[in-house]
């Protein structure tokens, strides 16, 4: 099909050509039908002209009125590894421990623990560094969300990793751990378990 400038154009065209030959031939029109076509013509013409002049507005598209949302990124102010044991039926130590690029630690010990309540801790900055390369080294990200089995008796540790302008990344692990990651795992009990011993808060 035609778009709508063609059509315009050929249309006025053929009433332009139209009302110029009534025009050239006006001294011999000697009938009232023939100035009625003259005149029918010259209205046609002033019709046509300011409906063809309008431009036709771009349509928005619905693509670009529904655009994806980016993905939750952290930023200066939220932690960057997060580590929660739970507890078990035994001795289990339990806390949950916020690490912050800057060193900080938002501490908060439950049970089994030297630090009962919520402290601010902290670690130097080259250890929370090599926390976040350690996860990056055993492919962290790319680590199921989930590893547990029937028993619900078994301790867990559920970490976070959240480097800064990045995805964060949770996975729960109970049972079924795939070596990689239990070694990542004492490797952070290993760094985090002693902070507690650390009574003076920043």
């Amino acid at each position: 099909m035609h778009s709508r400038p063609f059509f315009c154009g050929a249309y006025k065209r053929v009433v332009a050509n139209l009302a110029w030959f009534s025009f050239c031939d006006y001294p011999t029109i000697r009938s009232p039908i023939h100035l009625m076509r003259y005149l029918i013509w010259l209205l046609a013409l002033s019709l046509t002209l300011p409906a063809c002049a309008q431009k036709a507005k771009p349509r928005k598209t619905k693509a670009a009125m529904t655009a994806p949302k980016p993905a939750a990124q952290a930023t200066a102010t939220e932690p960057v590894l997060v580590v929660q044991r739970t507890p078990c039926h035994g001795t289990c130590p339990v806390y949950k421990a916020a690490i912050f690029a800057d060193g900080r630690v938002e501490y908060e010990g439950e049970r089994f623990v030297s630090l009962i309540g919520k402290h601010t801790l902290s670690l130097p900055v080259a250890t929370v560094n090599q926390m976040l390369a350690e996860a990056k080294r055993i492919g962290f990200s790319k680590l199921r969300d989930r590893y547990a089995g029937d028993t619900y008796d078994l301790p867990s540790t559920v970490i976070t990793v959240h480097p800064v302008g990045q995805p964060a990344k949770e996975v729960y692990a109970m049972q079924g751990i795939p070596e990689n990651l239990q070694g990542y795992i004492d490797y952070l009990h290993k760094q985090l378990d002693p902070l507690a011993n650390n009574v003076q808060d920043k």
